[in-house]
């Protein structure tokens, strides 16, 4: 009997090993008085990192292999142009970044996919995952080739010896870089992040060191120099392409920010800012200073300027040393995709790496899967610049610019809405999304015949019929949504808890129609899976409470000691979205999707240039 019950403990508290892609259940065993035992679900502890260290994980992501063609791009659009857009493309990678995670905390959902499904249902969200694996798989392949055509090289290989060239990659992939991807947590990488940026400021400072800027200044005159290149319309376009997609992370944001130990917004806007400032200082230093020493003759890799000194091949090494690093940044991004279509469950559709890839067989078969796929390309095509700069413009325009804007409107879509139909009135507005009580009676007069002509210009030379669709999709979206979510049980964010001074409306009307009584009640703490939006909560009817029931004191049972990431949280912080947004947020919001568009079409203008 005894045996017996220690072999029930054991199982109880390995638990069941689930197959391959169904939910696993870890256990933890608990005993009560009586002796009874009972198992219940382990929660799964993620290693988390400090401010410094995910900010290490953003700069990382930046940088990766978009360092080194700045000063291509300051050449191809004019170097005050370059400049102003270097400034421009930071600050947009700051706010969307912060833009994407407080409107997910604002909508409560854990990740950029899911963000997307509230706001435009299964279609928004399959739309983020097909371009974060793109995006993030199109980057891996990458960074081996770049790593086969620098470091070998470097070590004295010939440029032609194609197959010593392949076996160094292999090796080299092989021992580091698919040990670092086959880490379960992002906040691991924290290390080897921090080498890799470091690696960047001394390549950047070595192109600023051997560019002979210093020498073309005192013979040209940097006013003769600036007065050639201020603005170039006939190659600006490739300028931008190259730019815009130089500060592309968001792909990689939410698994980054669940990484942060304390993700309130406050934490999570230092590690973009600090990433963001950095990363546009690099870029500006390496842009200006190697466009200005070598000009017209500017090649689209800087360090091919360099020549065969040992600084510059110092410089070489660092960036196949730098590829080696930011190489499982990407991967992480692909087997999170992975673990989010081909895994079932919520813990998995929610992004929950840390509890799906808990199981070693789990996280190393899709690891090294995903190795292999981009180890075949990288090693029999010696050139996918065209195909790789494609699917990067495609993915970086739609995840960086046109995704934040797009799921923002969709979020706030009611307000929207609302503020349209007041400034445009409703006599003549084309939608019946939003109830009449929430426009005046004035706004339903037709006016004078040149506000109903002004208007009328406005409306379409705005697109306003755009913004409109999409609010209103987002707006209905949204609502089912958190119709769907009132009937989940509540579950922890990987982003931090929201404190809401609402509760869910749809719960207490489905409570009302049933006789509900329904009181007024504090200010409630969302923890993961409702968005409370009404200023009520429904307890049962008053039958069910009448009577009072004398309080038995039943003891706690005996659990064993384990991580709780509820319990483990910390206090929630207020909705970073709560105010109603404004004209300049939806001035914002709109602007991102016009610049991706912009941005999209300047890719190709660039891809098509170099091709």
């Amino acid at each position: 009997s005894t045996s017996n019950n220690s072999k029930n403990r054991r199982e109880a508290s390995n638990g069941t090993r689930s197959p391959f892609f169904a939910p696993t259940t870890p256990k933890v065993i608990a005993s009560t008085p009586g002796g009874t035992q009972i198992t219940r679900k382990a929660a799964v502890k993620e290693h988390k990192s400090t401010v410094i260290g995910a900010s290490a994980n953003l700069m990382n992501a930046i940088v990766g292999a978009g360092i080194v063609s700045i000063p291509y791009a300051l050449k191809e659009s004019g170097i005050i142009t370059g400049v102003l857009l270097v400034a421009l493309c930071a600050a947009l990678t700051f706010k969307s970044l912060r833009l994407l995670v407080e409107t997910a905390k604002h909508t409560n959902v854990p990740s950029y996919e899911t963000l997307a499904e509230a706001c435009f249902g299964n279609v928004g969200f399959l739309f983020i995952l097909l371009n974060m694996f793109v995006m993030s798989f199109g980057a891996m392949i990458s960074y081996l080739m770049i790593t086969r055509d620098t470091l070998p090289v470097v070590m004295g290989v010939s440029p032609t010896d194609v197959q010593l060239k392949n076996a160094i990659l292999f090796v080299l992939s092989l021992l580091i870089m698919v040990p670092l991807s086959c880490q379960r947590d992002m906040a691991d990488l924290a290390k080897t992040s921090r080498i890799s940026v470091t690696f960047d400021f001394i390549m950047v400072g070595i192109v600023f060191i051997i560019s002979p800027w210093q020498i073309n200044i005192a013979e040209k005159g940097l006013v003769e120099i600036l007065e050639t290149s201020i603005f170039r319309p006939e190659t600006v376009f490739v300028g931008l392409g190259v730019l815009s997609f130089a500060f592309v992370c968001q792909h990689s944001a939410f698994i980054i920010a669940g990484s942060l130990e304390n993700p309130t917004k406050v934490r999570w806007g230092k590690s973009a800012l600090i990433a963001s400032v950095a990363c546009g200082l690099l870029a500006t230093v390496c842009g200006t200073t190697g466009y200005l020493g070598y000009l017209e003759t500017t090649q689209g890799n800087i360090l091919n300027n360099l020549g065969d000194s040992k600084l510059a091949n110092l410089a070489r090494s660092l960036l196949g040393v730098c590829m080696i690093f930011v190489y499982p940044l990407e991967s992480f991004v692909s087997r999170h995709v992975c673990v989010v279509i081909l895994f079932r469950g919520r813990r998995a559709h929610e992004g929950e790496d840390a509890a799906i890839l808990n199981r070693r067989d789990r996280r190393i078969t899709l690891t090294v899967a995903l190795y292999v796929l981009a180890l075949v390309p990288a090693i029999v095509f010696q050139d996918l610049g065209t195909v790789l700069a494609a699917t990067g413009a495609v993915g970086g325009s739609c995840l960086s610019y046109i995704g934040p804007g797009a799921t923002y409107l969709g979020a706030h879509g009611a307000e929207f809405l609302a503020s349209a139909r007041r400034f445009y009135g409703s006599s003549w507005w084309p939608t019946n999304d939003i109830d009449m009580d929430e426009v005046d009676a004035t706004d339903q007069v037709p006016g004078a015949w040149y506000t109903i002509v002004g208007k009328t210009l406005l409306w379409y030379g705005t697109f306003m019929p755009l913004w409109c669709s999409i609010a209103t999709l987002g707006s209905n979206n949204l609502r089912i949504h958190q119709e769907e979510m009132a009937l989940k049980s509540p579950h922890p964010s990987r982003i931090g808890k929201v404190q809401q001074r609402q509760i869910l409306q749809m719960a207490a009307k489905r409570l009302e129609e049933g006789d509900a009584k329904r009181v007024e009640q504090e200010p409630l703490i969302r923890s993961g899976s409702l968005h409370m939006l009404g200023e009520r909560t429904v307890l049962p009817p008053e039958a069910s409470y009448q009577k009072p029931i004398a309080p038995i004191d039943i003891p706690e049972p005996k659990l064993q000691p384990q991580a709780s990431v509820l319990s483990e949280q910390a206090p929630p912080e207020e909705d970073p979205q709560a105010d109603p947004a404004t004209l300049y947020d939806f001035l914002v919001a709109i602007f991102y999707m016009i610049f991706g568009v912009v941005a999209l079409a300047a890719g190709i203008v660039s891809i098509a240039n170099s091709a």
